[in-house]
């Protein structure tokens, strides 16, 4: 089994996460995997080219009976290490839509937007982000829900609880 965690990081952003890395893992590979005794940790950062930045990913192989890690244990914990600092230093308020369907567009939480990757997003009108440079698949920050005019929650499931 996989275990996956999406975001948009700039170079920035990227060191930041690796300087806190370093401090529980053991080596970082030449192709910036990062090595927790036999297993490994593949870390991948987004990518800025030109406006354009993409999904980065860290994931690990969380064991099975073909892993062939004997380290899984201590890995999946460092794992979970790093992907809860993400998940609290990073945002998750995002919107996603497909390229031809703008008017479809939706809140997402399982992407994560860096600190730096969000000020560079909300600075530059020109700025992209998008699931990779040939996906249909784009994001942005999403508005805060006391800014989305007035929009009313409708049915059975939103009326107040007596």
């Amino acid at each position: 089994m996989k275990a996956e965690l999406q975001f948009f990081m700039l170079p920035s952003d990227a060191k930041d996460f690796i300087n806190f890395a370093k401090d529980h893992i053991e080596t970082i590979t030449a192709d910036n995997h990062f090595a927790i005794g036999d297993c490994l940790l593949e870390f991948q950062p987004s990518e800025l080219i030109e406006n354009t930045l993409t999904v980065g990913t860290l994931s690990i192989n969380s064991g099975g009976l073909d892993d062939g890690c004997r380290d899984h244990l201590s890995a999946n914990k460092t794992y979970r290490i790093l992907r809860n600092w993400i998940k609290d230093h990073y945002d998750n308020r995002l919107s996603s839509w497909i390229e031809t369907q703008e008017s479809n567009i939706g809140r997402t939480r399982n992407q994560w937007l860096a600190p730096d990757a969000k000020r560079w997003k909300q600075q530059n009108n020109d700025a992209v982000m998008r699931f990779s440079l040939q996906s249909p698949v784009f994001f942005s920050i999403a508005p805060e829900f006391s800014n989305m005019g007035s929009i009313e929650p409708k049915g059975e499931k939103f009326k107040a609880r007596s």
